[in-house]
């Protein structure tokens, strides 16, 4: 058998490898029918005579028309059939690739089975034009088969290709609902594999106009049109992608409507679907909806099976059937966002109708806890495992509460090493009595032990520091409670971003030998920093400083810190280190040394938050100095090993002196018993000793954007006595938080809570500027800072000058001179001393925006006062004085106290944002606040006091007394004057005390860099 070069044909796939075979069955006819010379000669005819290539043509993008392979004719002949040929098997001198220049001739190769020096198989070029073809590179394909020129018995293979386009840019026109991140986002969510840079391939195109109408119609788009078109881009292979969008009105949810239902009002029924339910002002028995929420097909069918039949099973409707909804789209008009003068909107609505049928009411019957494997006993005690099922015999049927119970089972096996544990509940419904028997199939698997535990990505922090935190150890049961709380643990230190214990952990199981092996894969934060910060804050006012800090030294998890900080109201020194295992033990110590100036003004400081001057006159609040330097050494230590409960011991000591700028500060300072001594004096060397034992637990799982967990503090302060130093107090201090996750864990609440009372001891008070005082970005954010004290009543000695013009007496100009008269007046004059009992309270909503910003509605309530008023008392030697001076005043030792400003509520509810920059770790937030609750009157003083006797001796100057029998003296003041200048001038005086306006702000915009708690 002999083949021509010049005898060719063309065959087509599919259709092609159909039409070889046949060919091969006609040759196969034709050696059969070799006997006839006719027909051998009509072969060696058609065998002689060549046919002319045929061409394909070009495919479009979304062709489905195959390519083309080109092989050469097989012809026989009546000599060859009777005869083998002795010519030698042709052999594949040369394979060639034309048209491709993207992908290199090389990779071609690779992808095909036939290699240069192979014998030549029409089926196995098949193959390879088949695995071209199956690697989506090319739009069109040709294979044709030539003879080599250097050897008769060679060939040449040639595979022709044409590349698909490259695309070099894809456009979204007239999309605006969502954005093209957005867009990116769910394709790659998706898995839809459109990328720019990727090959043009219609499939794709397909499913992503699937995917892109599927994510409009989340976004109300429900008749959003979507067509893809390309251009391309000239003497390139490439193309732009363009995805034409018309995404029409938007669907709103329209009218809610149910059939059959009778358990529960429509209203209750709305309330259960979050997705479709209007938002809407909640009033506790009763909502007003304001805005109806984007319709979407997919989030209806949750709201309908978890919402609405979860509502009727969890309420022991067992059976209730959810029908299909009928859903009728209707036109709409209205106000825009439901604001009137935002103007009109023109859109679509769709009203759904709901059939409900509830079905009968089922209760709990009986409980069966059983193992799924017969023939093995489960593990755990079966009256153990009831007494965690919520329901009891009797009770409603509800299906939330059973799946919440078979969470809290695999939680119980969880921490015995099963943690491939499942559990499979079978109900048993007894339609005649009403009640569901339920049988739980527990599959507890294989038991697992810690096999190993390995780190990666802790690049400084050292392996013992991480595995000092962890509650299991290799060679133990592995502990699923004990491993989450582990990852607590580790996200408390702030060693590392923060860390899910389902997916930081690798964890690999050895089912054979029932081992785990564990790869815990951290992130480092940052662990030192030295910055310039500056800025303004409410308890530092405008301030720059320079920081050193490290929370975990050398990757030994120790901190050391250094600070120096100048600003307008506050300079402060510090160094600091603590060590939170000495000896390898968890017994945490440190030391801190300190030095401190703080100037208390609280007129500045007010000024300084509003850019207004001060409500309260300047004149009676305080207004002083505090220098200070000094250490604390403290020690904690867990009440029992790896737990969250901690006990602790500090001792400090510091050095006080004070300065005093105004009478108010003045008095408070010199005329209060907080030392032995009294006056001047007592403003200087002023010291501190003390000791102070905690208890804390801490289960929050971060220190500065916490989201879950609760802590206690409390501390009791002894101050003085035994300890030495000059002051005597005991400070009683407790302190609550507790966070919790809503809506899927995105958004948190918060609530914090703090009481304080102080008090003196040993005949001694406690110094001014250790009570309490409120207001500020600490505890009640809508006040000025430390503005919020009781008020009192501070007497102290003055010598009034009476003025008054002599009619007896004419000066050089001829008017009458003037005299004055010198009257001891004992005033009150009203300072805010701060308290002794304090406690507030802050409830927070916290809402992350995007990346690092974060959004809390806020509500702050508080208040302070004086419980122990004997606590605020006049030093017995400046209150002698006074008192004989004045006797007929009877003053005592305690100060008066201003009605209405001990115990007064305040309130404060508002919006703040939040915005923690990594590099600086810290939160700098904007906060505004209206003041629901707050002060604001004129407070009077008691009216001063003049001796009667002195009142008694004006009156004598005037109206000099007569003796009988002897003739009056002439008056030392002319009556006229006493009667008309003198009098009016007393009076005066006693009718017009000391007034603070006790003006609170109404509201507070308000910028510092810490968070509330």
């Amino acid at each position: 058998m002999s083949s021509s070069t010049a005898a060719y044909c063309r065959v087509c796939l599919p259709f092609g490898v159909l039409l070889g075979r046949l060919a091969w069955i006609a040759a196969m006819l034709l050696l059969l029918a070799a006997a006839s010379p006719a027909a051998t000669q009509q072969n060696h005819h058609a065998g002689a005579s060549p046919s002319a290539h045929s061409s394909s043509t070009t495919p479009s993008f979304d062709s489905r028309a195959a390519p083309s392979v080109t092989l050469p004719a097989v012809t026989t002949s009546s000599a060859t059939a009777q005869q083998p040929s002795e010519k030698p098997q042709a052999v594949i001198a040369r394979i060639d690739f034309v048209g491709n220049r993207r992908i290199r001739t090389d990779t071609l190769k690779a992808r095909i089975f036939t290699r240069e020096g192979d014998a030549y198989n029409e089926e196995t070029l098949r193959r390879d034009f088949q695995a071209l073809w199956n690697t989506q590179f090319f739009e069109d394909v040709k294979l044709r088969v030539e003879d080599s020129p250097e050897r008769p018995d060679a060939k040449i293979v040639v595979f022709e290709v044409k590349e698909r386009p490259v695309i070099r840019r894809i456009r979204y026109d007239g999309i605006h609902s969502v954005s093209e991140s957005d867009i990116l986002d769910r394709f790659k969510e998706r898995k839809v594999g459109l990328t720019v840079e990727s090959q043009f391939d219609p499939t794709r195109i397909k499913k992503a106009e699937v995917v892109l109408k599927e994510l409009l119609g989340e976004h109300g788009r429900q008749f959003a049109k979507v067509t893809p078109q390309y251009e391309r881009i000239a003497s390139s292979n490439a193309v732009i992608l363009v995805f034409k969008v018309d995404e029409g009105p938007k669907v709103k949810v329209g009218r809610i409507k149910f059939t059959g239902n009778h358990a529960f009002s429509d209203r209750k029924i709305i309330r259960s679907m979050r997705h479709d339910r209007p938002y809407a002002i909640p009033l506790h028995f009763w909502y007003i909806p304001v805005l109806s929420k984007t319709y979407d097909r997919e989030k209806l069918n949750e709201d309908m099976e978890v919402g609405i039949r979860g509502l009727y099973q969890d309420n022991g409707y067992f059976k209730a059937v959810i029908g299909e909804p009928v859903l009728e789209n209707v036109d709409t008009a209205g106000f825009r966002m439901g604001v009137p003068v935002a103007g009109r909107s023109h859109g679509k609505a769709v009203n759904i109708t709901i059939p409900i049928e509830e079905g009968d009411r089922y209760h709990m019957g009986t409980l069966r806890i059983v193992s799924a494997d017969p023939d093995k006993a489960l593990s755990l005690k079966v009256d153990a495992l009831k007494s965690i099922f919520p329901l009891h015999q009797g009770d409603l049927f509800a299906v939330g509460k059973v799946r919440k119970a078979l969470e809290d089972y695999g939680k119980a096996y969880g921490q015995y090493g099963f943690i491939d544990f499942t559990a499979e509940p079978e109900t048993e419904i007894d339609d005649e009595k009403k009640v569901i028997n339920l049988t739980l199939k527990f599959n507890e698997e294989k038991q697992y032990y810690v096999r190993r535990i390995e780190f990666s990505g802790n690049t400084t922090t050292r392996d013992k520091v991480i595995r000092r935190e962890l509650l299991i150890d290799e060679g133990q049961l592995f502990n699923k409670r004990a491993w989450e709380v582990s990852i607590l643990r580790l996200n408390q230190l702030d060693y590392f971003e923060r860390i899910e214990a389902d997916k930081a952990a690798e964890i690999k199981r050895n089912t054979k030998e029932g081992t785990v092996d564990i790869n815990l894969k951290l992130k480092e934060k940052g662990k030192q920093s030295i910055g310039l910060q500056g800025g303004v804050s409410g308890l530092a006012g405008t301030f720059i400083g320079l920081t050193y800090q490290t929370n975990n030294f050398l990757g030994l998890g120790e901190t050391l810190t250094m600070s120096a900080q100048v600003g307008d109201i506050q300079r402060s020194l510090m160094f600091g280190f603590t060590e939170p295992y000495l000896f390898d033990r968890p017994i945490s110590t440190g030391f801190t040394v300190f030095s401190t100036r703080y100037s208390f003004d609280q007129a500045k400081q007010a000024a300084l938050l509003t850019g207004q001057s001060v409500s309260v006159n300047p004149a009676f609040v305080e207004n002083y100095n505090t220098n200070s330097t000094g250490f604390t050494v403290f020690a904690s230590y867990p009440l029992k090993r790896l737990s969250f409960a901690r006990i602790g011991l500090n001792y400090g000591y510091s050095r006080t002196n004070i300065t005093t700028f105004n009478d108010a500060s003045r008095l408070l300072f010199t005329a209060t018993q907080f030392r032995s001594i009294a006056g001047p004096s007592a403003l200087n060397g002023i010291v501190s000793s003390t000791i102070t034992p905690t208890i804390s637990y801490n289960s929050i799982d971060s220190p500065v954007n916490s989201t879950k967990g609760k802590s206690f503090f409390y501390s009791l302060a002894f101050q003085g006595g035994p300890l030495g130093g000059n002051v005597n107090t005991i400070t009683n201090v407790f302190d609550m938080k507790y966070f919790h996750p809503v809506n899927k864990r995105r958004n948190a609440i918060g609530f914090h809570f703090s009481t304080a009372y102080t008090t003196g001891y040993g005949g001694r008070d406690v110094p001014p500027f250790s009570r309490f005082y409120m207001g500020g970005e600490t505890d009640i954010r809508g006040f000025d800072i430390r503005s919020i004290s009781p008020v009192v009543f501070i007497p102290t000695q003055s010598v009034q000058q009476i003025v008054y013009t002599d009619p007896r007496a004419l000066g050089p100009n001829g008017f009458p001179i003037t005299r004055t008269l010198n009257i001891p007046v004992l005033f009150f004059t009203p300072t805010l001393p701060g308290g002794d009992l304090q406690g507030f309270a802050n409830a927070e909503y916290r809402i992350p925006i995007v990346g690092p910003v974060t959004a809390a509605f806020f509500l702050d309530s508080g208040t302070n006062g004086i419980v122990k008023k004997s606590g605020l008392k006049l030093d017995p030697t400046g209150l002698a004085n006074l008192n004989q001076q004045f006797p007929d005043a009877k003053l005592g030792s305690q100060l008066q106290i201003a009605g209405g400003t001990s115990f007064r509520p305040r309130e404060s509810a508002g919006i703040e944002f939040v915005v923690q920059l990594p590099i600086v770790q810290a939160p700098f937030r904007l906060y505004y606040a209206y003041n629901v609750n707050r002060l604001h009157k004129q407070i009077v003083s008691p009216q001063p006091f003049v001796d009667p006797t002195e009142i008694k001796f004006l009156h004598d100057l005037a109206f000099p007394p007569t003796i009988p029998g002897q003739r009056p003296p002439p008056p030392s003041l002319p009556p006229d004057v006493f009667n008309f200048q003198v009098v009016p001038s007393l009076n005066n005086l006693f009718n017009n005390p000391g007034r603070l306006n006790y003006f609170e702000p109404k509201t507070k915009l308000g910028f510092t860099v810490s968070r509330t708690f």
